[in-house]
């Protein structure tokens, strides 16, 4: 059989439509290589910042870790000055309070009297002379400076006369 030559010009633009075809589809691969490399390109450049915000990440968790430990060693801290400083800030306040307040007169009236009196009444009394503590104690019960503490020099009255009667006198 012969061949026929319409099926020769039709096999012919066959094969250009098929070779057209394959130019496109080669020109559309060298595109999409391209647009992949581009791809590979964009991704490598991420993947590398995401390593350097995962490294970023843990570094500032690293330096929060730290912080938040040193904030709370600081808070420890502070919590204990203060408290030490509360405390020593009461003391020296009670301190200044128990001095500086007022004493009751016959506090202060017996102290004066312990200061002025008492010494002499233990040498008289080791010497034996009741009588003259009795004396120099009448006067002082009298005396208006002494009349708050009357209710002790009158019980120490009695003591010496107690100690007078049962006692005594070295010889």
């Amino acid at each position: 059989m012969a061949p026929d030559p319409n099926d020769n010009l039709h096999l012919q633009s066959l094969i250009e439509a098929q070779e057209q075809r394959i130019l496109a589809l080669e020109k559309q691969l060298t595109e999409t290589e391209k647009k992949s490399k581009s791809y590979e390109s964009d991704w490598s450049k991420l993947f590398d910042q995401a390593k350097t915000l995962r490294e970023e990440k843990q570094m500032l968790q690293r330096q929060y870790e730290d912080l938040r430990i040193q904030k709370g060693g600081f808070g420890f801290k502070m919590l204990m000055f203060s408290g030490f400083a509360g405390f020593v800030s009461a003391c020296i306040l009670c301190f200044v309070y128990l001095k500086l307040k007022p004493k009751p007169d016959h506090v202060v009236v017996f102290e004066k009297f312990k200061r002025e009196q008492l010494f002499n009444f233990e040498l008289q009394l080791s010497r034996g002379d009741f009588d003259g503590v009795e004396i120099s104690l009448e006067k002082l019960g009298h005396t208006p400076e002494y009349a708050a503490i009357i209710p002790h020099i009158q019980f120490t009255e009695k003591v010496v006369g107690a100690a007078k009667r049962y006692c005594k006198p070295p010889q």
